[in-house]
């Protein structure tokens, strides 16, 4: 299958500045972690104050995708987000980058155990801390997941392990409405740029599970670009839509999936036009939608 990139992308280039990844004609960044690497973002997104405990500990049901908040179940190289309390400081602390140009394991003085291994952590903060889990989960049937702030251990919580737990990123980071998408020209899909039929999209998803090469904890994807074992499938408006790609893009964050779908003939145009990703035979959230004119 040819694989389709859109040059002239806006998350890449604000990924390039915000992260100092080096921009690369592939590197992408869904807008939901570019949000979440600001300050302040939590109280905007989610008018939450910040829980500052004297204990670190995850909350019951407290780890889950962090597109579309499905819980329950893990997967290898799953972007999640760790609710809880203690966690983090009070002001949340985005993204960085080790001297290899990986993504760190160790933000702030917090670090995310899977069965003592650490992740690689896209924030921190006091209430919430997503992580990616790591690829060494794979083959497993459950992780042990452990936060650890300034030294102090939370509790331990034990989630099952399975091939994929996939989720679209949406833009306001609610995990329904206007999906992170692309349209073909590489601007953002919204009901004012809405995308044209038969032409492609760029959906932007987490959960795919491991990948062929495998998947490398805090990598940017390389070429070849990492693409799923799992089979990828689609469809817009309930209509089977071709994924004319699903993988990594070069210099964007291993755990992060670009979906390229084109977009069916006979579709109903609309502002809200739902989409939905098949990962190894488990769907994303519903209420995700694309702007289709």
């Amino acid at each position: 299958m040819e694989k389709r990139y859109f040059v002239d992308d806006p998350f890449r280039r604000a990924a390039g500045a915000a992260h100092c990844v080096r921009p690369t004609k592939t590197s992408t960044f869904a807008p939901l972690l570019l949000k979440l690497s600001m300050a302040g973002a939590f109280t905007f997104l989610f008018a939450l104050a910040p829980v500052l405990a004297a204990g670190v500990s995850i909350s019951d049901n407290g780890v889950v995708n962090a597109a579309g908040y499905a819980g329950g179940a893990v997967s290898a190289g799953e972007i999640v987000a760790i609710f809880g309390s203690g966690l983090g400081p009070g002001t949340l602390v985005g993204l960085q980058l080790d001297s290899r140009g990986y993504v760190s394991t160790s933000l702030s003085d917090t670090q995310v155990l899977f069965d003592g291994v650490a992740a690689p952590l896209i924030y921190t903060w006091a209430g919430q801390v997503s992580a990616v889990v790591p690829y060494a989960v794979s083959g497993k049937t459950s992780t042990q997941v452990q936060v650890i702030y300034q030294g102090q251990n939370s509790n331990v919580v034990t989630m099952p392990v399975t091939n994929a737990v996939p989720g679209i990123f949406t833009t306001d980071a609610s995990g329904v409405g206007q999906g992170a998408i692309l349209n073909q020209n590489g601007t953002v899909n919204s009901a004012s740029n809405p995308a044209a039929i038969a032409s492609y999209i760029s959906v932007y998803a987490t959960g795919e599970g491991q990948t062929r090469p495998g998947g490398i904890d805090g990598k940017p994807a390389d070429t070849p670009a990492p693409v799923p074992i799992a089979s990828v499938t689609a469809t817009i408006g309930g209509l089977n839509a071709q994924v004319q790609y699903a993988g990594g893009s070069p210099g964007a964050l291993a755990g992060l999936l670009q979906v390229n779908l084109l977009v069916p003939q006979k579709i109903a145009a609309g502002p809200s036009v739902p989409v939905v990703l098949t990962i190894g035979g488990q769907k994303t959230q519903t209420g995700v939608t694309v702007s289709i004119k």
